[in-house]
């Protein structure tokens, strides 16, 4: 609530104020006269997100949205002490909503500020620089008896009107409503300025709609001020000796005890029991009023006045709740007091009463720790969480004292449950201050060594987590019976290796957690996600197996829809991909993660101009780029690299070092030939985390501007990290075919064919195979059919060739000497010598096998018909 108005006073209005003598004020009775705006005093303006009007001899004041603020002021007089009655009531059509006065009001953002809720309660603030602090937080409003015919509802703000009356007497403060008190509190943060009416908007309610038409409409119905200095001392020194209600009393207390101020709350309460007349058992005094007053007496440090409170809290019934949290405060008020003896006799008799209180446990161990009683002590700790399962601290506080006993084994067990609900809790705080505690006793237990590694993923210490990940699961798999796996740790080595760029050995990793925790719908959801960005093919059956469960585990969950949207988008299945993105906003707002999904829809409806115009974001909606970035990858894919690299470079702009932008900015830029800056801006992205993608990339620069050994050296380093990156064994490929290594590439074309990539790198992998073929061999064709044999280029000699029989028509007849031209033997046959030799069928001349590839080619037939000998 206070950042709510906060943000309000950074919003207010500013205008022009009349420029008072310094220090000037007047004392004067004001009564505000409503019938025209000349006569009102008000500065009665409109503005665009309220209207401020006359209407029936009425101020009122309109609020058109909720979250809003507004006041009208009064800025002809300043006033120092003062009496200021108002009179208003408030239109809300169920909503929360608010309405009071704003006085002392020095400058645009200094004044003290009353509102009345709603819901009935009001609060007080000093408004400094535009900054509210709060002097008296939400506190209910005091109701009139029943017999006086209460016209305050307590349950919502009245149909009719509230009046509000402020005293403010030089440092003092008293606050009525309808004629009841209902604070009082000292300041001495502003000493004059002028008055207002103001009103808020907090949220609408249900489907009732204001008659007004207005989000919240306040109405002031009267508004006075007296600054004379006699009345306003005469109304003070009244208020100031009256006897207020106790309950009004209490509730200010407990405003003031929420708020940290144990003092004030606490002067509040022994005002409150001054002339209250006793009862049978001593003063009367409330078990709720007692035991509120013995922790602001603990807090204050108060310790024998505390213990007298609670005592007498407890002198009421046991059996009440007031006095069995008596019980517990007691104990509390001896252990701050560092009265151990009596702590352990005090707690010993209470838990005979209570023995099912946690905390009762838990400071007898303290007392016995301190007494020198340890083995009491770990059975005080062990039982307090025995009761408090999901106190960390107490299992830590049993391990402690097991520690220091030598009980080694117990000790670590013990911390062991007591990390395990840090975590759970997401509090690494303490978890870190356990870890050296549980290597150092479980320096070969896996399970310690396991939840160090998740504490130190917790912290971003990757090194570390992966160090102990390994250690762990080491001394899992040597532990016999060998334990079962604990998936949280597979799932956060693949974590680890995604974010070294080894997506392909994070997958078994990730496949492992899901498949040993196949109810945890993160795992899956992450599963897929991995799988998608190594194959890029939406249509993957195990792609969708493992979406369908995240979808089916976290129905509600943005991020699932979200990224099912993405899939779908992929898939080409755009109606589809629109109804996960409305499920994903309902749960996550229009954040930009899904803004940048509703982007890709309309460029996939054929409307870039319309994509990008959901993607710009005014002001910091893109403090991060991804809008931005966003938008460079649709001008990517629609070959405008010129804007996109304008989008890449603003979203940059918000976060200089984001990977995916420098990646994306360098292989636009690479698309428009800028081969130098994109290599600067690889080499940042390299130099903070590499991976097989970024050398890649490297690799490609490199090689356009004719660095080829820099390329090879970049492509091998990805493979190093990634044996099957296919990109990297593809641009390596390409390097070898290049340079005429052709043994080297035919090696690397045979470890992508038993990868067996799919989409466009199985275009590539043909591509390269066809660039192999064609730097290792000749084509040599029939000059009349269309026969032709593909040969190597540099074959060696083949021995001489002995034919048993005509080989077939398809094979080569031989090359004629004069004009060069090849046959196979089904053209040649029809010419031949008169020795059945072959003949060119243009010229004449006898054809041989001159071409070592063809000689090879007969000669591995000839070879297969050769007759068989008997043995």
């Amino acid at each position: 609530m206070f950042g709510f108005l906060k943000r309000f006073f950074f919003s207010l209005r500013k205008k022009k104020r009349p420029e008072p003598s310094p220090g000037e004020t007047v004392e004067e009775l004001w009564n505000a006269d409503f019938s025209k705006p000349n006569r009102a005093r008000f500065d009665i303006k409109s503005e665009t997100s309220y209207d401020a009007y006359l209407h029936h001899r009425n101020l009122a004041l309109g609020l058109k949205k909720t979250n809003c603020l507004a006041w009208v002021e009064a800025p002809e007089c300043r006033y120092q002490d003062q009496v200021i009655k108002a009179r208003f009531r408030l239109e809300s059509g169920g909503g929360y909503a608010a309405a009071g006065v704003l006085f002392r009001m020095a400058d645009e953002g200094t004044c003290y500020l009353v509102l009345a809720s709603s819901k009935s309660f009001f609060r007080l603030d000093v408004v400094r620089n535009t900054i509210p602090f709060p002097l008296i937080g939400w506190t209910e409003i005091p109701a009139p008896p029943p017999e006086a015919g209460a016209s305050f509802p307590q349950t919502a703000f009245p149909a009719g009107a509230l009046e509000l009356t402020v005293i403010a007497f030089g440092r003092r403060l008293i606050l009525l409503f309808n004629g009841l008190w209902a604070a009082e509190i000292s300041d001495t943060s502003i000493s004059s300025g002028s008055a207002g009416f103001a009103a808020a908007s907090y949220e609408t309610g249900g489907t009732e709609a204001p008659a007004s038409g207005y989000a919240v409409r306040a109405v002031l119905e009267s508004f006075s001020v007296d600054s004379r200095i006699s009345p306003v001392q005469e109304l003070y020194d009244y208020w100031k000796e009256a006897a207020v209600p106790a309950e009004s009393r209490f509730r200010l207390a407990e405003t003031f005890a929420a708020m940290g101020e144990p003092g004030p709350a606490l002067i509040q309460l022994k005002k409150s029991w001054e002339g209250r007349p006793a009862g049978p058992a001593g003063p009367g005094r409330s078990g709720r009023e007692l035991l509120l007053a013995a922790r602001l007496a603990l807090r204050l440090e108060l310790y024998g006045e505390a213990e007298e409170y609670a005592a007498a809290c407890r002198g009421q019934g046991w059996e009440n709740p007031e006095g069995k949290a008596a019980l517990t405060e007691g104990a509390k008020i001896l252990y701050a007091a560092e009265k151990f003896s009596e702590l352990r006799q005090y707690a010993e008799e209470a838990l005979g009463v209570e023995d099912a209180d946690p905390v009762l446990h838990t400071l007898l161990g303290h007392a016995c720790w301190t007494l020198g009683e340890h083995d009491r002590a770990a059975a005080a700790y062990d039982r307090a969480f025995e009761l408090d399962g999901e106190n960390g601290l107490l299992a830590k506080n049993a391990a402690n004292v097991y520690e220091m006993s030598g009980r080694r084994d117990e000790a670590l067990k013990r911390y062991l449950e007591a990390g395990r609900i840090f975590l759970n809790q997401e509090n690494y705080p303490d978890l870190g201050l356990l870890t050296p505690k549980l290597l150092s006793l479980g320096a070969d237990n896996w399970e310690a060594r396991a939840l160090a590694g998740k504490w130190a993923y917790g912290i971003e210490d990757w090194a570390m987590a992966e160090a102990e990940f390994l250690r762990a699961e080491e001394l899992r798999r040597a532990q016999k019976p060998r334990p079962a796996i604990d998936p949280a740790v597979s799932f956060l080595r693949g974590l680890l290796l995604i974010r070294a760029g080894k997506r392909s050995e994070a997958l078994p990793l990730l496949e492992e957690a899901a498949r040993f925790a196949p109810d945890f719908g993160l795992f899956q959801l992450r599963l897929a996600e991995n799988r998608y960005l190594l194959s890029a093919d939406p249509k993957d059956p195990r792609l969708s197996m493992d979406l369908e469960a995240a979808l089916r585990l976290m129905p509600d969950d943005g991020w699932v829809h979200n990224f099912a949207a993405q899939i779908d988008l992929a898939r080409g299945d755009l109606d589809r991909a629109a109804e996960h993105l409305e499920r994903a906003a309902v749960a996550l707002g229009e954040i930009p993660a899904i803004r940048v999904n509703r982007g890709v829809l309309c460029y996939l409806r054929g409307s870039l101009e319309e994509a990008l115009h959901i993607l710009e974001a005014g002001g910091n909606g893109d403090a991060e780029g991804l809008l931005a970035n966003c938008a460079g990858n649709l001008l990517v894919r629609a070959g405008d690299y010129e804007r996109a690299e304008e989008y890449y470079r603003k979203a940059l702009n918000g976060s200089p070092d984001h990977l995916e932008y420098l990646v994306n900015r360098a292989s636009c830029l690479i698309q428009m030939e800028y081969y130098g800056q994109a290599d600067e801006l690889l080499a940042q992205a390299h130099s903070q985390a590499p991976s097989p993608k970024i050398l890649e990339l490297i690799s490609y620069v490199a090689a356009k501007k004719g660095e080829f050994a820099r390329a090879e050296s970049a492509s091998l380093a990805a493979l190093e990290m990634d044996g099957k990156h296919v990109p990297s064994l593809l641009s390596l490929g390409w390097l070898y075919c290049s340079a005429g290594r052709w043994d080297e590439a035919a090696g690397l074309i045979r470890r992508l064919e038993a990868l067996a990539p799919a989409g466009d790198a199985a275009g590539g992998l043909r591509d390269l195979q066809k660039r192999l073929e064609e730097g290792t061999t000749r084509l040599i064709g029939c000059a009349v059919c269309e026969r032709n044999w593909r040969v190597p280029r540099n074959p060696p000699p083949s021995p001489a060739i002995r034919l048993y029989a005509m080989p077939p028509d398809d094979f080569p007849a031989g090359i004629c000497a004069g004009c060069g031209s090849a046959y196979c033997i089904g053209c040649a046959k029809e010419h031949l010598d008169e020795n059945g030799r072959f003949l060119c069928p243009q010229c004449g001349k006898p054809l041989k096998l001159m071409d070592e590839g063809l000689k090879k080619i007969v000669a591995d037939w000839a070879a297969s018909t050769l007759p068989e000998t008997a043995d």
